[in-house]
């Protein structure tokens, strides 16, 4: 990864998918151990030895800018990397703004690129629709997925009434990472914001849910007034292998105390990746010495 710099234990680089350069932010400590496998490899390009299955963060409508919180709560315990899907922050821009499927098919060729599939994918916000489409449609790139905030539902797919909901979000929003909103807006261009928003409202995630393989982990952060608790409870019922959990006293966006609280929830469904890739290994060494 070339690195770009640290922040507040957050560091970016980035990565490439084909031809493509792929921004991506990791904790420090993962940064260090890509720094340390440099150093002493011999020039094979392969990453260290990840201890545990990947994490990765697929954020909203904005950039991995956002995550930072998440990053930083997670990283202590998980292997996590938050890219920017093409289009959105420091990642290159595509001729013309993709809608979920190819945003989907551009997560996954990241992935693959990075060797870093099958990995646990956590989508937020928007995420959770390309982590959707990459899950139904790519299921050996998903070992696990959990949805945080999943929108967008049925009865706010219009610009009018998700404004709003958005309206009725604000006073509830972390005003830490209004500046982040912003710049990532200015960094995408109004035009290619509005064309991914529409896209996005057309997309029927709906319909997708029931083709979903992994575990899932559902998430519905209690204060958020832009995902309706009957959404969230579709979507449990519509994934087959899914359990459904309240964040508590958590709005739309994820700020620092949200982080904290949203890692507690997920590192225990994270581990359960891990026990069945031990129970998978140690099934294969039976075999092979039968």
């Amino acid at each position: 990864m070339a690195e770009v710099g640290r922040r507040n234990g957050v560091y970016g680089g980035w990565t490439h998918a084909g031809n493509n350069r792929v921004f991506v932010r990791v904790p420090t400590e993962l940064k260090r151990q890509y720094a340390a496998h440099s150093n002493g490899s011999n020039g094979n390009g392969s990453g260290p030895e990840l201890d545990g299955t990947p994490l990765v963060l697929v954020h909203g409508l904005s950039s991995s800018r956002t995550l930072k919180p998440l990053i930083r709560a997670l990283g202590t315990r998980r292997p996590v990397f938050a890219p920017d899907l093409p289009g959105f922050g420091m990642s290159d821009q595509p001729v013309r703004p993709l809608d979920v499927p190819e945003l989907a098919d551009a997560l996954r060729h990241w992935l693959l690129d990075n060797e870093l599939a099958p990995a646990v994918v956590v989508g937020v916000a928007f995420g959770c629709q390309v982590a959707v489409d990459l899950a139904a449609a790519y299921p050996a790139a998903v070992d696990r997925l959990a949805l945080v905030g999943p929108m967008f539902d049925p009865e706010a797919r219009s610009p009018a009434r998700l404004a709003m909901r958005w309206a009725r979000n604000a006073p509830r929003s972390s005003p830490r990472l209004a500046p982040t909103v912003v710049h990532d807006f200015i960094d995408a261009g109004p035009w290619r914001s509005m064309r991914t928003l529409r896209r996005a409202l057309r997309d029927p995630i709906e319909e997708k849910l029931g083709h979903i393989e992994a575990p899932t982990l559902v998430v519905r952060p209690e204060r958020d007034h832009l995902v309706p608790a009957a959404w969230t409870e579709r979507i449990n019922e519509l994934i087959p292998d899914s359990d459904l959990v309240t964040l508590p006293k958590a709005g739309h966006t994820i700020g620092s105390r949200a982080a904290s609280r949203l890692t507690a929830l997920l590192v225990p469904f994270v581990e359960g990746s891990d026990e069945a890739a031990e129970e998978t290994a140690v099934l294969e060494e039976e075999q092979a010495a039968g």
